[in-house]
């Protein structure tokens, strides 16, 4: 399920994103629909609740976690209420609440949202309060990761679509090379351009994950450097075209360092780090090829596939729309000095 959500997210970006052609303005209708998805996804990111079950909630009591948290508590299990205090079926430790929480959760016909905390001494778990559910998608609670989990749905994104905009740059370098029309190198050159747009965003928002869970913003990860890397691999295309005057011969020899580039790519995105022990989920040693691409469920329920799918869908239609106006302009820069 997580490879379909995935892939429709990719596979539907992609191909509405060159639609009418990937030169051509894009629809009016098209520009609406993806600010309206946007402005969806955003709400969809920040919006829900992050939210434990009781078995992770009695996890979280034997590790003596004072951070307060969401609980979700289905009706069904409230076993019995004595006063202040509220047993919960499957809840190892008991619920103290006040009068009126406890009357709240008596009377909710649903599951209810709890924010608690768990109390060392009485060795019982206080509800603050019940929280809103205004968004009717909840996502999961990791005790490292808390509500630092959305940064997944913006850092992943960007950094998967870095990965189609230097894989389209390698493509339109070579049909430059076979064909050698100009217009292909202005398709490799935007691409690129995006793509390394792209992955500083990716970088930024990795390293506020990082600062949060690791502790500094660098931490020289096996990912981190590879990432690095990869941005001193592209950002030397670009010098290499700005140090020739000649368009013909720097169209050539950018397009033959795009293709040289572009091999590098999956070794320092998707090899390097799960060959190599570090800090990034998914590094050798590490139990799993990480959150998004392992077969287990890990930190993403179904609620939070749903989502990513969304952001996958979003950020690959803003590649292209990015994309469209990058080569609009550089055409009709190019159009503009040829008639000079």
């Amino acid at each position: 399920m997580k490879g379909l959500l995935m892939g429709l997210g990719i596979i539907g970006g992609i191909l509405l994103g060159l639609f009418p052609k990937i030169q051509f303005p894009k629809p009016v209708w098209w520009k609406v629909g993806l600010i309206l998805f946007l402005f969806i996804d955003l709400i969809l990111i920040f919006l829900p609740n992050t939210v434990a079950n009781i078995p992770y909630a009695n996890y979280m009591g034997k590790l003596g976690v004072t951070d307060d948290f969401n609980v979700k508590i289905p009706k069904s299990s409230i076993e019995q209420i004595d006063g202040n205090n509220i047993i919960i079926k499957g809840m190892d430790y008991p619920l103290v609440a006040s009068a009126e929480n406890t009357n709240k959760l008596s009377e909710n016909k649903k599951a209810t949202i709890a924010n608690v905390v768990f109390n060392s001494e009485r060795k019982a778990f206080e509800l603050k309060k019940i929280s809103a559910n205004i968004i009717p998608l909840e996502y999961p609670y990791i005790v490292e990761l808390k509500e630092k989990v959305r940064i997944l749905l913006l850092h992943v994104p960007l950094a998967w679509n870095a990965v189609v905009a230097y894989l389209l740059s390698m493509i339109f370098a070579i049909f430059y090379l076979r064909k050698e029309d100009p217009f292909y190198d202005t398709l490799a050159v935007s691409s690129a351009g995006i793509g390394v747009l792209y992955t500083i965003l990716a970088t930024i928002t990795g390293m506020i994950w990082a600062k949060f869970n690791w502790g500094s913003f660098w931490n020289w990860d096996p990912r981190e450097t590879s990432i690095f890397l990869l941005l001193i691999i592209y950002f030397a295309y670009f010098a290499l075209r700005s140090a020739i005057d000649k368009p013909e011969t720097k169209a050539r020899l950018s397009a033959v360092y795009s293709i040289i580039a572009f091999i590098s790519v999956p070794f320092l995105v998707f090899i390097m780090p799960r060959i190599t022990t570090g800090l990034h989920p998914g590094a050798k040693g590490e139990g799993t090829s990480g959150p998004v691409v392992s077969s287990g469920g890990g930190m993403m329920n179904f609620d939070l596939m749903i989502t990513f799918s969304i952001s996958m869908f979003c950020f690959s239609l803003l590649f292209f729309w990015i994309l469209n106006l990058k080569i609009r302009s550089d055409l009709i820069a190019n159009k503009l000095i040829e008639n000079k």
